[in-house]
């Protein structure tokens, strides 16, 4: 998922008794705390008791609530989509493989170009009409129509949907996928009743889905109040009797709000804020993701149009420096599109920065020794001062004879116009993807408006339409080597800080089931007995 993020956080372990134990894999941890008198050890595994209210924290007041024009990734509004819609298949981060939820299964044809889609017998919306292989066809229309503006469109475009029985979806792809299972619980794995689909403005404030909760409640700007669905699939679920969404006090961040026991669950991007949480001795559930913070340069037109000069501009910058200065030595310096933890990620093709000698020949050459000015401008969102990142990129770049570059400084929905429209030099931005499919596919596909670099080339596009039709994983590994050899040849832009989301929980939540990229199972979550 392509993101924007404001401020110096660009988009988005504790000393002493904390210690994190691996469960099931590195993706998924479970963090532990020394216990204190009458407060208890953090502990996502248990099975919850029945009833309560969970209150989850989102970052601002959610601008909609239907699955289509929501931000529905975990920092965002996702745990709010998780819990009205449930999720057709959900990615499972300590095995990379996709789980089925609302269906019962997604499977492909030998040549990967149909898949079938099975939905589970007995499921309903809330409006009480069923959930059928129809509700899916018609929902994936609505991500597909360039009108709705959906970030699912870019798995959406092009189907050729086909009801083979009420349960029973056939999905033609453009092209061969093995992987569009993933794009699917990335991407279109959020179903809404046929009938609000008549009426896509209401469905914004009147969602209706068939997950554990239903809208009750909403104060604007303060908080939403979910209850439990009498008509839920699942016998027995959800275990809470209600879900609370608040907005944080204004001066508070999520984890400081948590501290102060003002809410239960969230889920925060930023290294510094899951350092603040596990020293509060709060649960801290890390996934490790693909992509991460990044500066994107505009390939299209100069000066970056020149490898060299993107080049200069990496070697003169340090990861480990950027993590020191801005995210208190939390974070995960990146070295590459592909996490350290990542079974894509290959360390002997670590890109290459902070080589100041470098930066210097290069710069030196695009100047002609200095006497040729070498301008570009940064656009960030924010507002510039000393201490930000802007001005950190601009000191280090100026270190050299003729090099000038200029910061912008815009609100968040100008830096998208303006990424999209390529209307600038470079800019930041991040990625976050629990799977390349189908985020990194069209961040490097030739002419996707998610292609904001405007980068293109022909060996990056053969080696991702490999990974896409690589069944086994040491093929796809191949596949993505390629990629990542050449993006660190070409450098369209510079991932300087691994993507990582973390789940926050207090110690009286447990039952915690991570997918994706931070959201959780709102059918399994509960309060401690």
């Amino acid at each position: 998922m392509l993101r924007f993020s404001p401020g110096r956080r660009f988009t988005r372990l504790r000393r002493g008794c904390r210690r994190v134990l691996a469960v099931a894999a590195a993706t998924v941890l479970v963090a532990t705390a020394c216990g204190s008198p009458g407060r208890q050890t953090p502990d996502s595994w248990s099975t919850p008791g029945r009833g309560g209210v969970l209150r989850v924290a989102v970052p601002t007041d959610p601008p909609s609530l239907d699955p289509f024009t929501t931000p529905s990734y975990a920092v965002a509004y996702g745990h709010l989509l998780a819990a009205i819609y449930d999720p057709l298949v959900w990615a499972d981060p300590a095995t990379g493989a996709i789980r089925p939820h609302i269906a019962e299964s997604l499977t492909p044809s030998p040549d990967a170009r149909t898949w079938t889609l099975v939905i589970r017998p007995g499921v309903v919306f809330s409006d009480g009409l069923p959930f059928d292989a129809a509700a899916v066809k018609a929902n994936w229309r609505v991500h597909a129509d360039p009108a709705t503006g959906s970030a699912g469109a870019i798995a959406a475009t092009g189907l050729k949907l086909t009801v083979a029985d009420p349960l029973r979806l056939t999905i033609e792809l453009p092209g061969p996928n093995a992987h569009f299972d993933r794009a699917v619980a990335n991407n279109l794995a959020y179903v809404a009743s046929p009938r609000a689909l008549n009426d896509l403005v209401s469905l914004r404030t009147e969602p209706v889905g068939a997950g554990p909760f239903v809208l009750a409640e909403r104060v604007p700007g303060r908080r939403l109040t979910l209850r439990r669905n009498p008509h839920y699939w699942q016998p027995g679920r959800p275990y809470l009797d209600q879900v609370e969404v608040h907005v944080p006090s204004v001066g508070k961040t999520q984890v400081e709000s948590m501290a102060a026991e003002d809410f239960d669950l969230t889920t925060v991007g930023d290294p510094a804020q899951v350092k603040e949480a596990t020293a509060e001795k709060l649960g801290v559930l890390p996934i490790q993701l693909g992509g991460g913070r990044m500066l994107v340069f505009n390939t299209r037109r100069p000066p970056f149009n020149d490898p060299a000069a993107r080049r200069a501009v990496v070697n003169s910058l340090s990861a480990d420096e950027i993590d020191r200065r801005f995210f208190r030595g939390a974070g995960t310096p990146a070295h590459g599109i592909f996490g350290s933890t990542s079974q894509l990620a290959n360390g002997r093709l670590a890109a290459r920065d902070d080589d100041p000698e470098a930066a210097r020949a290069g710069f030196d050459k695009l100047t002609a020794g200095g006497s040729r000015p070498f301008d570009f401008t940064f656009v960030a969102v924010g507002v510039e001062d000393p201490g930000s990142q802007a001005s950190y990129i601009r000191a280090q770049v100026q270190r050299f004879p003729g090099v000038h570059m200029r910061i912008d400084t815009v609100d968040t929905a100008t830096l998208i116009r303006r990424s999209i429209s390529g209307d600038f030099d470079m800019a930041v931005t991040g990625l976050w993807m629990s799977d390349p499919e189908p985020v990194l596919y069209d961040f490097l596909r030739p002419g996707s408006l998610t292609n904001i670099s405007g980068y293109s080339n022909a060996t990056v596009t053969e080696a991702m339409n490999a990974g896409r039709l690589a069944t086994n994983p040491v093929a796809r590994r191949d596949a993505y080597t390629r990629v990542q050899v050449r993006l660190n040849e070409d450098l369209p832009f510079w991932v300087y800080q691994e993507a990582a989301n973390t789940v926050v929980f207090a110690p009286s939540v447990t039952g915690i089931q991570p997918h994706g990229d931070g959201l959780v199972l709102f059918d399994r979550i509960g309060l401690r007995r």
